[in-house]
């Protein structure tokens, strides 16, 4: 077996050919033809950066909207350009219309940095936030729902839920969540940072009040390209975070215009959507929701394998599984606390003697490490082989017994 295992798409990538990247959840991989379609663009505006920003520019920011706003189905006027979801999730906090003493609502499962952003905003105005602990295993869907249905108060103004959680990558119920706390009257935010290109998004059916999705992950745009959706009753309080020249223009939509314009920057990432929504259609017969499923396909094969391998329960089902599988993967002896994101020691030790690039992070329900692997066009089913290789012989090897 070839140690890298890498299909045949790996070609389109500029990856090390080195390092077996089972890691594509954390930042993307840009793939060289996006890539190439960026420089063009960038030799486009710096060789005339005056037309570009004034005469071309506009058309080329709502071709790309239109193109977005079709494959995750919502009105391409609804949509906006932001930098990543992260920004996203900041730019509503602080927009929204809150009051000392209402509540946010959040999972353990939610991002760190948007964690961070939640406290702070609440920390500022007098605000509670209720976090809710969802636990390991889960066997259905209807846990989640159930479990963020009974932890509801008459305080709660808003809920911040992830689509997909980063660690350990579930695909959360959003509709089924959605429409109990609209039961509520509570406004919903959805992280949905890995959502776009790993699963088939369609934000009219959810139907949240604001969704924000990173491209440059599963979509392999160019980093700091990503959307933030504001159903339209509420894109008149909506302020990006810079406020820039085209705040108190009365022209056409005050929204679009004021999140299109924040300041000369490089806005190519964006406008490389199209081509990367081409790309990743040209990779399989069925095009992008053909690769959907071959992706979720090989990650869940590669998940089941470890866990039979390592008499791990099954952490969650395969529907709601997309790209990413996080799998509960014995203690750390060393774990003192809970500290999400963070690396583990064995993921170093994966990386420098083994050569491969995965997460291995911490959990605190139960206290564990999560080994989450991620699949992307260029990696196979001898990759999860070759990981598993490795782990067993770094099991056994008496040196990391302080470890592991």
């Amino acid at each position: 077996m070839k140690r890298n295992g890498y299909s045949k798409f790996v070609k389109y990538w500029g990856l090390d050919r080195n390092i077996i990247y089972l890691n594509h959840g954390s930042f993307g991989a840009c793939p060289i033809p996006v890539l190439k379609k960026q420089l063009s663009l960038r030799k486009k505006l710096e060789s005339e950066l005056v037309r570009f920003f004034t005469r071309e520019y506009e058309e080329l920011y709502n071709n790309s909207k239109r193109v977005l706003a079709d494959l995750v189905n919502c009105d391409y006027d609804d949509i906006v350009f932001v930098n990543n979801a992260t920004t996203g999730v900041n730019t509503i906090l602080k927009s929204y219309d809150f009051e000392p003493g209402d509540e946010i609502l959040i999972t353990n499962q939610i991002y760190p940095a948007c964690k961070n952003a939640v406290h702070f905003i609440a920390n500022k105005l007098s605000l509670t936030v209720n976090e809710i602990k969802i636990k390991l295993p889960i066997k259905n869907k209807f846990e989640i729902v159930n479990t963020i249905a009974s932890s509801i108060t008459p305080k709660t103004k808003l809920a911040l839920i992830d689509h997909v959680s980063s660690i350990p990558g579930i695909i959360f119920p959003v509709k089924e969540i959605t429409e109990i706390l609209h039961s509520k009257n509570i406004d919903v935010l959805i992280d949905g940072a890995h959502a776009p290109g790993m699963i088939d998004l369609n934000i009219k059916e959810i139907n949240p009040e604001f969704y924000t999705g990173n491209c440059h992950k599963w979509l392999c745009t160019p980093k700091g390209s990503a959307f933030l959706y504001v159903k339209k009753e509420y894109q008149h309080k909506i302020h990006p975070l810079v406020i820039s020249r085209t705040t108190n223009n009365p022209s056409v939509n005050r929204y679009q215009l004021e999140f299109s314009w924040q300041g000369t920057d490089d806005v190519t990432s964006f406008l490389c959507i199209p081509k990367a929504i081409e790309f990743l259609n040209s990779l399989h017969n069925n095009g992008i929701k053909g690769l959907m499923k071959r992706n979720h396909d090989l990650v869940f094969e590669a998940g089941e394998m470890i866990c039979e391998k390592f008499g791990i329960e099954l952490p969650y089902p395969e529907d709601m599984t997309g790209s990413l599988y996080g799998i509960p993967f014995f203690e750390d002896k060393q774990i003192n606390n809970y500290i999400i994101n963070n690396r583990s020691k064995l993921q170093d030790i994966l990386f420098y003697e083994y050569n491969i690039e995965v997460v291995i992070t911490y959990w605190e329900n139960p206290p564990k490490r999560i080994l989450r692997i991620a699949s992307q066009a260029y990696n196979t089913i001898s990759q999860y082989e070759y990981l598993i290789k490795a782990l067993k012989k770094i099991l056994k090897d008496k040196k990391y017994e302080n470890i592991v």
